[in-house]
């Protein structure tokens, strides 16, 4: 919808910022103590397309901005914030596995498999500082 033609730009950017916001404070609530995100800052640029409407919805998508806001966020919730390198979750064949164990789709298992990651390395500076 935000990536839309016609739809404002500053909309766009409320809209999103507020989805963020309210995932956030959703977990928040549910007691979570680390978040993690994907690093988008480590991310190219993707090639545009021949899709016209492919190539407005890529550079129309603020990653950083995104990625900047919800680690403040998450700080000012107390969150421990947890960049994953996002390389490989998506063509693997732990994808695969996890796609046909769990009935996911391809965008929730890469989630997955990215809070997966996450999760093992806050376990590993956990138990270096220990």
């Amino acid at each position: 919808e935000v990536t839309s033609h016609g739809f404002p730009r500053s909309k766009a950017k409320i809209k999103r910022l507020e989805a963020l916001a309210r995932l956030l404070d959703y977990a928040y609530h549910h007691n979570v103590g680390v978040v993690v995100f994907e690093n988008l800052f480590i991310i190219k640029r993707r090639k545009f397309t021949k899709n016209s409407s492919a190539n407005r919805k890529i550079s129309r998508f603020t990653k950083k901005e995104l990625l900047q806001y919800g680690i403040i966020m998450a700080m000012k919730y107390g969150f421990k914030v947890l960049l994953v390198n996002p390389k490989g979750t998506t063509h693997s064949k732990e994808h695969d596995e996890v796609m046909r164990k769990y009935g996911l789709d391809r965008h929730t298992a890469s989630a997955y498999i990215i809070a997966l990651r996450g999760m093992e390395s806050h376990n590993l500076i956990r138990k270096a500082i220990i």
